[in-house]
């Protein structure tokens, strides 16, 4: 079977729109060979409580897709979209839909929580082949939705997907950026209330390790790294986020008030400096109430895992 060398995914979320192109091989392995990704905010505007797309939402989603169509066209691939839960959540999501087809010809596809999910844990498991034989646990802190999807042998037990995310609190609880300590305890005991539910399913569970693949998890182990002399943590692994070490990030972004202040701090993106104390609050209250000592991070992610799905179908059809 001979596919197509290269795969473009693209992944529009909350945040950003984040397009991954890779080089497929013939036994269907693959590596990353373009990625790019634009901050982008969907779906910030409300009427009658509930979020809909803009006219300027409307242009940029159609303006970055067609730049990313000629960067797809360079590599001689088609892009195959996904959206999360800014579109999802939209009262006019089909709006945006039609309007994103009729001027780019890019169907996209909008993922139910659950869905997403699946997606996620399909790139655990192809990363992990050891996963196959444990119960892990799954996080994803996204811009809307955080989604927990424990696995037991390779079958997934349960998912819940809640609408807590980086963008969603920050604009809930922390609307001009500033930090607040009376905000930073009523989001906890915001978060605390919603995952209760999460919270009492894992209680009997035994789970052999925790992985996690989002931009607010990455961001934070960032920031560890970057700031490891101040906090003086002697041990460190690129690929292990620890209590300790979430503690610590999370103490010094929160003692920074302003946007200003956090773009200071190093190993933050600027464009992050914005949302990410509301994402740190969700992963460390996470943290405490499921009693995780530490996390994986995985390279691997829902895109990889709609990746996965494309090649399958173009197996089975070929």
């Amino acid at each position: 079977m001979n596919f197509q060398q290269h795969k473009a995914i693209l992944d529009i979320g909350s945040n950003s729109f984040h397009f991954v192109v890779y080089k497929i091989e013939n036994d269907k392995s693959f590596s990353v060979v373009f990625r790019k990704r634009m901050v982008y905010r969907l779906a910030l505007q409300k009427k009658n409580g509930k979020s809909f797309l803009s006219d300027e939402d409307f242009a940029e989603a159609e303006k970055i897709i067609l730049e990313l169509k000629e960067i797809a066209k360079s590599f001689f691939c088609t892009i195959t979209a996904t959206a999360t839960s800014a579109v999802r959540e939209a009262v006019n999501e089909n709006d945006l839909l039609e309007h994103v087809f009729i001027t780019t010809g890019i169907s996209i596809e909008v993922l139910s929580g659950e869905r997403e999910a699946n997606l996620n844990y399909s790139a655990i498991l192809y990363s992990h082949p050891d996963a196959l034989s444990k119960n892990i646990l799954c996080l994803d802190v996204g811009g809307g939705s955080t989604e927990f999807i424990l696995g037991r042998a390779g079958k997934i037990f349960f998912i819940e997907s809640l609408k807590l995310g980086a963008v969603r609190l920050s604009l809930r609880f922390f609307p001009d950026g500033d930090l607040d300590q009376n905000e930073i305890e009523a989001c906890r005991i915001f978060i605390k209330r919603e995952i209760k539910s999460v919270k009492e399913k894992l209680a009997s569970e035994k789970i052999d390790f925790t992985t996690g693949n989002s931009g607010t998890i990455h961001a934070m182990k960032n920031l560890v790294l970057a700031n490891a002399a101040r906090f003086n943590i002697e041990k460190q692994d690129e690929k292990i986020l620890t209590k300790e070490e979430l503690d610590e990030a999370v103490n010094l972004l929160l003692t920074k008030e302003t946007i200003e202040e956090r773009k200071t701090i190093p190993g933050i993106e600027p464009e992050r400096a914005d949302i990410l104390p509301a994402g740190a609050i969700i992963l460390q209250t996470i943290f405490y109430e499921l009693n995780l000592s530490n996390l994986y991070l995985s390279d691997f992610s829902m895109r990889e895992g709609k990746l996965l799905e494309v090649l399958e179908s173009d197996e089975s059809h070929g």
